[in-house]
């Protein structure tokens, strides 16, 4: 078996986890290969040498087929291991080193027992879908998706920006705002959330719009269907807006029309436990708890 990693620095809380988890995949005889940065975090931080068949540094060998990918940080590091995956449809496990997390979701307190259910074959997979962007000026490079959300925002805080959307050639709406929301369902639980955007379970195949401080108090969050393509323009009378996908955030002039749909490969998250979505919502969210005492 061949499992890759990719990982951010942790806390000192996370050193002891670390080394048990490279010792048990050694014990295993399962082949490691993990990213260039990591390597150097655990070698000088937590003073433990891994194990590994390899080192990469921003994509994955090609000639290796991957099992598992193995993401060790928080969302934001799943996020990133996305990119990494791309679409090679290798499985990523969401390994959290901090807080309870949406999509890094094994914890210290389970890890070494979801190793023997993934070596067991004892788990499922949930595709999650991407965004795809497309721009005249391709000012995201050679990753134009995303997992969570494409966004953009005003660069200062002295006026709002103008954005008009389109659905499959359909006028929508002109957003007066700070910014704008594109999200998938499992973006709903991330920067939407926060602006008032509805949750959505994650197999549920739509797209969200949701616009950041809208001007008009009616405008609310929009749901469309997964096959939808929308176009946006921006106008910002500074010239200049932020134009990010997930935790990428890239500074860019006015967008003249910039085409947002739906990917055409998914991102195969593996699972582990029964109801995890909602028990991770009730934790996260704190429903059913009683602060009042």
């Amino acid at each position: 078996m061949n499992i890759a990693i990719y990982g951010r620095n942790f806390g000192n809380s996370f050193n002891g986890m670390a080394i048990q988890l490279f010792e048990e995949l050694k014990r295993h005889n399962i082949s490691v290969y993990i990213n260039r940065k990591f390597n150097e975090f655990i070698t000088s931080k937590v003073f433990y040498h891994p194990d590994v068949e390899g080192v990469y540094e921003n994509n994955l060998p090609e000639d290796v087929k991957f099992d598992f990918l193995f993401s060790i940080g928080g969302d934001g590091t799943f996020l990133e291991s996305a990119t990494v995956v791309k679409g090679s449809g290798i499985p990523v496990v969401g390994i959290n080193t901090g807080r309870l997390g949406f999509l890094a979701y094994i914890n210290t307190n389970n890890l070494l027992w979801a190793i023997q259910k993934l070596l067991a074959g004892e788990y499922t997979v949930d595709k999650r879908m991407l965004l795809e962007v497309d721009a005249v000026e391709k000012f995201y490079g050679d990753i134009n998706f995303c997992l969570n959300e494409f966004a953009v925002q005003k660069k200062s805080r002295l006026s709002m920006i103008k954005t008009k959307v389109y659905a499959d050639g359909n006028y929508i709406n002109t957003y007066w705002s700070d910014g704008l929301i594109i999200a998938t369902p499992t973006g709903s639980t991330a920067y939407s959330l926060s602006c008032g955007g509805p949750i959505v379970v994650p197999h549920s195949n739509v797209i969200l719009i949701t616009p950041i401080a809208n001007h008009n108090l009616t405008v609310r969050p929009l749901i469309l269907s997964a096959d939808s393509e929308i176009k946006i323009a921006v106008d910002s009378v500074e010239g200049k807006v932020l134009a990010s996908l997930d935790y990428r955030a890239y500074g860019v002039g006015n967008l003249k029309e910039i085409s947002i749909k739906k990917s055409k490969f998914n991102i195969n998250f593996v699972n582990l436990f029964e109801n995890t979505y909602f028990s991770t919502l009730r934790g996260k969210l704190m429903w059913g708890t009683d602060l009042r005492n």
